[in-house]
């Protein structure tokens, strides 16, 4: 709604970026959306919404594998086109965005389709370190004189890792960064949102 509201994106002087909106980012927390657009409209890019449906990870979690399938496929084809003329796409919510580059390969038929879009999907930490290369290092952030202690989600950390979300934070002038020593956070997708889980959950937290 905000993203509607505001008429559009700003042209970019270095073209479009496509944004998932993943489920949470758009019904919990709308304002880590907002302002990953202006982060990345500061970074030279126009931001670019497309209908989408949601990952299929909790879907596949659940087994309900054609469900998730069936997103699968309509994501692919939704971000297909814009992908196909050099677009990334960017995603907040690793599990989410992630199901692009892992799942999505493994579950959709048409293997090309799915792969293209997978190797043209990134973290927005990802996209931060391309988007320095692409603007020859140009990028420059204001000091924040803080202490940041980053959790590594589970997911992330797994797949990708989380390096270049410590290297982003690091280039952070007066900004002292530090991983913290954590596990599982134990809200593990929707396990910790099912109540015959509430204990577990909060003994792991």
């Amino acid at each position: 709604q905000w993203f509607r509201a505001r008429g559009g994106s700003s042209q970019g002087i270095y073209g479009q970026v496509l944004l998932f909106a993943d489920t949470f980012t758009n019904y919990n927390h709308p304002e880590i959306g907002i302002s990953a657009t202006l982060v990345l409209e500061k970074l030279g890019y126009q931001v670019v919404l497309v209908p989408t449906r949601c990952c299929g990870r909790p879907m596949l979690s659940n087994g309900l594998l054609e469900k998730a399938r069936s997103n699968a496929r309509f994501n692919v084809e939704s971000v297909l086109p814009y992908v196909k003329n050099g677009v990334k796409l960017v995603g907040l919510e690793p599990s989410c965005i992630l199901s692009f580059r892992d799942e999505y390969v493994e579950i959709l038929d048409d293997f090309h389709d799915a792969k293209l879009v997978a190797d043209n999907t990134l973290l927005i930490e990802e996209f931060v370190l391309f988007a320095k290369q692409q603007c020859k290092d140009k990028i420059i952030f204001q000091p924040r004189r803080s202490k940041v202690l980053l959790h590594g989600h589970c997911h992330q950390k797994a797949l990708v890792g989380i390096d270049q979300a410590l290297e982003v934070l690091r280039m952070i002038p007066e900004c002292d960064v530090m991983e913290i020593p954590s596990g599982c956070c134990g809200m593990a997708g929707a396990f910790g949102f099912e109540k015959e889980h509430y204990e577990i959950s909060l003994k792991i937290g």
